[in-house]
């Protein structure tokens, strides 16, 4: 579970120079928080609107060997060919060649406007894999990966490779968000609706990342992990948290998957989930080791909802969890197609 709490000063410390709340860095106080709290709302909405607006340049301008986005340049390819070749002609021979590169443009203007839907469309039928070092994280890290068939783990990838297409992944005192942070996102959403056709949880596509832990407008006075900002369709994660939560995770909580059980809740509203009592904390610490007062230190937030922690552990602990919640491991099975204990999709 969480450091100590000296540690835990440590890196309130650093994330609050990130966020820039007025806080002072010599003593870590925080004056006026009521009075900034309008003046930080303001300021974290231009954040993530800054952040957005640099996903989507990087997504577009970006000429890296990033293989999400060749469908589309390819199809792009004639047509700035043809643009440069009129221009040539405009250029060398008449200036009444000028107006064919008027349509060539246009083409390549709808091309580069519907980019991610083409490139999506490309994937959806030829899914892309993980790269060879990926691969290997999830060989080594990741005791659900490690459960399914072969066939099934090279879905699982390809549903990880199409879910970082499908979202954007921004950094907040990140400069770049580091492959191994966005892979271990994804894995956390993909394991929670691997069962299931639809496994997006749109709409919550934006995930950002802050070095450690942060403040946010709902809760402007916690310095916290993680948590899914609904207003704005956005996960929010302390990356120190989530890494050590997925590689560690008999020993620290795993906030990928709790924030994103909370989206599933919220994405998939009709479902009807099993009834839970606070009696049910103490059987979910047995399954797990972790306590309420350890799990509430780790994301700092308090209350913590049981539903998305007893989630977090079906599919961290499904062993335990069978053992200790037969019927509510099988209520769960149900709703979420699957069984982690044995690694297997239950209808395909």
């Amino acid at each position: 579970m969480p450091a100590s709490s000296a540690s835990n000063r440590r890196s309130i410390g650093i994330s609050r120079q990130f966020i820039g709340f007025g806080v002072c860095n010599t003593c870590g106080a925080a004056p006026n928080v009521d009075l900034k709290l309008t003046i930080f709302r303001k300021t974290w909405k231009r954040n993530v609107t800054d952040l957005r607006y640099r996903a989507l340049l990087k997504r577009y301008f970006s000429f890296t060997n990033d293989v999400f986005n060749m469908p589309a340049r390819i199809l792009a390819a004639p047509f700035i060919i043809g643009a440069l070749l009129f221009l040539f002609l405009t250029w060398e021979v008449d200036g009444r060649y000028s107006w064919w590169i008027i349509p060539w443009v246009i083409a390549l203007a709808v091309v580069f406007t519907l980019s991610p839907q083409i490139n999506w469309w490309w994937y959806q039928r030829y899914p892309p894999d993980l790269n060879t070092g990926l691969r290997k994280m999830l060989e080594r890290f990741s005791p659900y990966y490690q459960r399914l068939s072969k066939e099934e783990q090279l879905r699982f990838r390809q549903r990880m490779a199409l879910y970082q297409e499908a979202n954007d992944f921004m950094g907040k005192g990140i400069e770049d968000v580091p492959a191994d942070l966005k892979a271990v996102a994804a894995a956390c959403a993909v394991q929670l609706t691997f069962g299931k056709e639809d496994f997006l949880l749109s709409p919550f596509e934006h995930i950002i990342f802050f070095p450690q832990p942060f403040p946010s407008p709902q809760y402007p006075e916690n310095y916290h992990a993680s948590e899914i900002y609904e207003e704005d369709g956005a996960v929010l994660f302390s990356a120190e948290q989530l890494m050590k939560g997925f590689l560690e995770p008999g020993a620290y909580y795993n906030i990928g998957l709790h924030e994103y059980a909370k989206a599933f809740e919220r994405v998939d509203a009709q479902q009807e989930f099993p009834p839970l009592g606070e009696g049910h904390w103490e059987e979910l610490e047995q399954i797990s080791g972790f306590s309420y007062p350890a799990i509430q230190q780790w994301i700092n937030l308090d209350p913590i909802p049981l539903r998305p922690v007893s989630i977090t552990l079906f599919f961290t602990f499904p062993d335990r969890f069978r053992e200790v919640c037969p019927k509510l491991y099988a209520a769960y099975a149900r709703i979420f197609n699957q069984s982690p204990a044995v690694g297997e999709v239950l209808n395909a």
